[in-house]
């Protein structure tokens, strides 16, 4: 009996693998879920000896019966989203940034893919070229101080905006963060300067800020506002009073009630005799 077995055990183990995987594949046709795993549902409307026929478990009338009740409503009681005031504001024109973090541009200098030289100033234009910025310029790039701790790049920076972690890095290592405003149209002259000379042959000028959150941001020491490197952009102008008049024309009727409103008569000095024959009648 034994020599039997390991007869039947030698004859089996020289099957090949074929063999076995043609085995194995027929029984793709027989297969099933485990037993009990898969619940059939209750048919509605099939008749009344499943005890769903008819009204199909809705009942006889009403909004249940005939749709269905919004998940919103509370029954006519002041719904939650009018209960409680509004709190805050967003503003409609906000600008929308790109976020590049430290730790990203730490990782395309140790793997030598931004091409400046150490004491170079990484541009929105620079960050474009070398791969850092990918995708929509949206309104700009703003640095994020993701990997302050580690963050050594031995580059001046420049940007729309940065966190207070990522301007304390860079300034940390020596150099400067530098924060510049522009439009959407100065920033495409910024960063595809050829278009502009190919289409129009110029560069636009770019635009200085108007709204006073601009003006107090890009002229703060602590954000690195460019504003403050040359004054003579805004910040001398700002808060300066127009004193040149504009020219207003009179009238002629306006010119001799002006004349005798200034003029003042103390006595009869100036009293004359008057010919007719002066008078141009």
């Amino acid at each position: 009996m034994l020599r039997f077995f390991t007869g039947a055990k030698s004859l089996f183990s020289g099957i090949t693998p074929a063999v076995q995987a043609t085995r194995n594949a027929s029984y793709l046709g027989n297969l099933k879920p485990a037993e009990g795993a898969v619940k059939a549902y209750t048919r509605l409307g099939r008749g009344p000896a499943s005890g769903k026929g008819k009204t199909a478990g809705r009942g006889q009338k009403g909004q249940k019966a005939r749709g269905s009740v919004p998940h919103w409503l509370e029954g006519g009681q002041t719904p939650y989203y009018k209960l409680f005031p509004i709190v805050g504001f967003k503003r409609p024109h906000r600008k929308i940034y790109q976020e590049i973090s430290l730790h990203r541009i730490q990782g395309f200098w140790n793997a030598g893919r931004i091409p400046l030289e150490a004491g170079g100033t990484l541009t929105i234009r620079a960050m474009r070229e070398c791969g850092l910025l990918s995708g929509s310029l949206k309104d700009g790039v703003k640095i994020l101080g993701t990997g302050d701790s580690f963050y050594n790049v031995p580059l001046n920076v420049e940007a729309c905006q940065g966190t207070t972690r990522a301007i304390a890095a860079v300034r940390k290592t020596g150099h400067e963060f530098t924060s510049v405003y522009f439009t959407k149209l100065g920033l495409l002259a910024h960063v595809f300067p050829e278009r502009f000379l190919l289409k129009k042959g110029r560069v636009p000028l770019q635009a200085r800020p108007l709204h006073k959150r601009d003006i107090a941001y890009y002229s703060d020491p602590a954000r690195g506002g460019y504003l403050l490197k040359d004054r003579s952009l805004l910040l001398d102008h700002v808060g300066k009073p127009n004193l040149r008049k504009a020219a207003v024309e009179k009238s002629a009727l306006e010119a001799l009630l002006a004349t005798a409103l200034t003029k003042t008569h103390t006595d009869y000095a100036e009293s004359k005799i008057v010919r007719l024959a002066d008078l141009k009648l």
